[in-house]
């Protein structure tokens, strides 16, 4: 196991027992959060530690554990040796790109492990669904993408710049494991240079193993360049200079990107495959392979500034109302009410 490393009290494994000193906290497994896991987000907005050994979990009364595909086991692991803890599911693949992708025997052995849950959080409605139809007699909550507007505000809201002052058209976000179709966005974004011929389109947040590919679309198409993966604050930087990003990721997500560009009063041409793309930008949600119709709306969006600043407007209304921290605890509060029959 792991070296212990968290903010639980400072006691050696055999004299670990069942009686519960704290109400919650957060586990994965063996690893310690360092701020590069998307999950450990709940840390900060239920304020509960990250456990780093499954012997802490003796001293919590509820667990949420993250669901990575590598922690198969782990449901049943805790619920065998601490029966008495309440189990959370949280999922984290997507069921698109990773869990309709493994090999049956792996499938059937992370919906068995499923059982031992006592309840599940999802980020999207359609994981919801999944979910609670591979386990009818467990509690499935919808939470959401939670979004720190609050901090947020703080941190970056002085990035936000003019409409008038943007110069750039994003072109998708960099991610190691997803299908981020970056070649529709390309070829939307050539379609759109025929009539708008100073056009500059940016690759967002790319990592070093997308780089040689990035690299061969920009140098195949003028005024395409990229922005390495670096920091947050550079990312928002470049992120609120966009006059529009077009996001058209063929996998099914929250859509993480659809939320930071609305921070910023950025709109999103993005795939109907991603639920905040759907929530936030509807009028602009399409099919990810739809590249005429992205044609279309790019062009309205650079003809129409007032249409694109009402779009933009909404969709930060609505992120604002729907994903802050408090939604996101008023959530998980359900679902520890359904899990106690309520």
């Amino acid at each position: 196991m792991g070296n212990k490393t968290g903010p639980w009290p400072d006691i050696k494994e055999k004299e670990m027992v069942s009686k519960a000193i704290g109400e919650l906290a957060i586990f994965y497994g063996d690893k310690e959060n360092k701020g590069m896991y998307d999950n450990g987000v709940w840390m900060d907005i239920l304020q509960i530690p990250w456990l780093t050994r499954v012997e802490e979990s003796s001293l919590y009364k509820t667990i949420i554990h993250t669901m990575w595909l590598d922690s198969i086991g782990w449901h049943k692991e805790i619920k065998t040796r601490w029966p008495q803890i309440k189990l959370i599911g949280l999922s984290d693949h997507p069921l698109s790109t990773h869990i309709s992708r493994l090999p049956a025997k792996q499938q059937f052995a992370y919906i068995e492990d499923l059982q031992y849950c006592d309840g599940i959080m999802v980020l999207t409605e359609e994981e919801r669904q999944w979910y609670q139809t591979a386990v009818p007699s467990i509690p499935v909550e919808r939470v959401g993408l939670p979004f720190p507007v609050e901090n947020y505000e703080k941190l970056y809201g002085s990035l936000r710049i003019k409409p008038e002052e943007r110069d750039i058209i994003g072109l998708g976000v960099g991610a190691a494991d997803n299908d981020r179709n970056f070649v529709s966005n390309i070829l939307a974004f050539r379609k759109l240079q025929l009539v708008n011929p100073d056009l500059k389109g940016v690759f967002l947040s790319i990592p070093n193993q997308l780089m040689q590919y990035c690299s061969y679309w920009a140098d195949k198409v003028p005024n395409v360049f990229i922005h390495e993966r670096t920091e947050m604050g550079e990312f928002y930087e470049m992120l609120a200079r966009c006059k529009f990003v077009i996001n058209l990721t063929d996998r099914n997500t929250p859509g993480r990107l659809e939320g930071e560009a609305a921070f910023f009063d950025v709109p999103v041409i993005g795939s109907n495959r991603l639920e905040l793309q759907n929530e936030l930008f509807p009028d602009l949600a399409v099919s990810p392979f739809a590249i005429e119709e992205v044609v279309m709306l790019g062009q309205r969006l650079l003809d129409n500034e007032v249409w694109s600043d009402d779009l933009s407007r909404w969709a930060h209304e609505i992120l604002v109302a729907n994903y802050n921290y408090d939604k996101s605890r008023e959530r998980f509060n359900n679902l520890l009410k359904r899990m106690e029959g309520e």
